[in-house]
């Protein structure tokens, strides 16, 4: 079912389910408020931590020596966001063109800061962008494209984990690093083919179809837009790939700025290391803490200090407050109304 009220769009499931659910999803939802602060405070004490040990008067000086160089990190920042808005309207496949431009616009800058400070921010986002997207879509097809950009960000953060593996490897040999960069695009990859394939199984449509008889016309739109293109979201993929190449060039940019002599195979390594302090400080909110000390220990392949190498991460930390900040007001100062939900038949079968 879906809710129009006050231009915003909201996805329900039907009534009967509601009463079966409600248990098992107060207690999610119990969990989820409990755990957040607890993650939020550990990242916070581990930043403290790692500040004191760095030298806070020392990372105060690189911070304003590198504050020049934010604004081209920004750009490069809303480069990756639009090769980001374009995966997602390229796994909405040849009916894309139902969803205005300055719409998805929105929903993406809105989908970045829900990334940023919920836990498994990706999914987060692909899932709040398919709620402000299904009034053009339709809630299934919407849903698959959710989940078909989210597999294809699966595979091109695998796919760049090699090349970051590789420049791993010619900085420090076949170290614990290298090593954790090549399993992350190997399981990055695998999932990417697993949601792809779960989404295009005929069970568990069919078994949803059984179970809640509300949702059959999302059912039959979600299988039918799930089974277009090939397993691999290849359109989507290559898209979210240039938006990690965007990001190589922001850290090229940040490693350069705070005073490490930069190349490209850095510039990779330090992206392979964003991805792997993002795996593991998925629960994190903005992965404060994780990404910093990722960098710290990482100071001595990079050959500086860990206050330069933390303040990679600190300066990174601020961009990202920043699409924050603009994805948090935009509701509040760009508002569209919602066309009535619609069921459009899928573009392909």
């Amino acid at each position: 079912m879906v809710s129009n009220a006050h231009g915003e769009l909201s996805l329900a499931p039907p009534a009967g389910a509601v009463g079966a659910a409600a248990p098992q999803r107060v207690l999610k939802r119990w969990m989820v408020v409990g755990l957040r602060p607890v993650f939020a405070l550990a990242g916070v004490g581990t930043l403290a931590l790692l500040v004191h040990k760095a030298g806070p008067r020392e990372l105060g000086a690189v911070l304003s020596s590198a504050a020049p160089w934010l604004p081209w990190v920004v750009l490069l920042e809303l480069g990756r966001q639009c090769m980001d808005g374009l995966a997602t309207r390229r796994a909405y496949g040849p009916g894309a063109g139902r969803v205005p431009w300055r719409v998805l616009a929105r929903a993406q800058l809105i989908g970045t800061a829900v990334s940023s400070m919920a836990p498994a921010g990706r999914a987060a986002a692909e899932a709040t962008k398919a709620a402000l997207l299904s009034p053009y879509m339709g809630g299934g097809t919407a849903t698959a494209a959710a989940a078909t950009s989210q597999a294809a960000s699966l595979a091109a953060g695998g796919f760049i984990s090699f090349p970051c593996a590789l420049a791993s490897y010619l900085l420090t040999g076949m170290s614990l690093f290298t090593m954790l960069m090549l399993a992350h695009g190997v399981l990055l990859v695998l999932l990417s083919v697993g949601v792809r394939a779960c989404m295009r199984a005929k069970r568990p449509g069919a078994w949803l179809v059984c179970r809640f008889s509300r949702w059959a016309l999302h059912a039959e739109q979600f299988k039918a837009s799930a089974r277009c293109g090939s397993l691999l979201p290849w359109s989507p993929m290559l898209a979210f790939l240039c938006s990690r190449l965007f990001q190589v060039a922001q850290y090229g940019v940040l490693t350069y700025a705070v005073g490490i002599d930069t190349s490209l195979v850095q510039a990779f390594f330090a992206q392979g290391l964003y991805l792997c302090a993002l795996a593991v400080g998925s629960l994190v909110p903005g992965q404060v803490g994780v990404s910093d000390g990722a960098f710290a220990l990482a100071a001595g392949v990079l050959d500086t200090t860990a206050a330069r190498a933390m303040s990679v991460a600190l300066l990174g930390h601020l961009v990202q407050l920043l699409f924050v900040l603009v994805g948090a007001l935009i509701p509040l100062v760009w508002r569209i109304r919602a066309p009535l939900p619609v069921a459009p038949a899928p573009a392909c079968r």
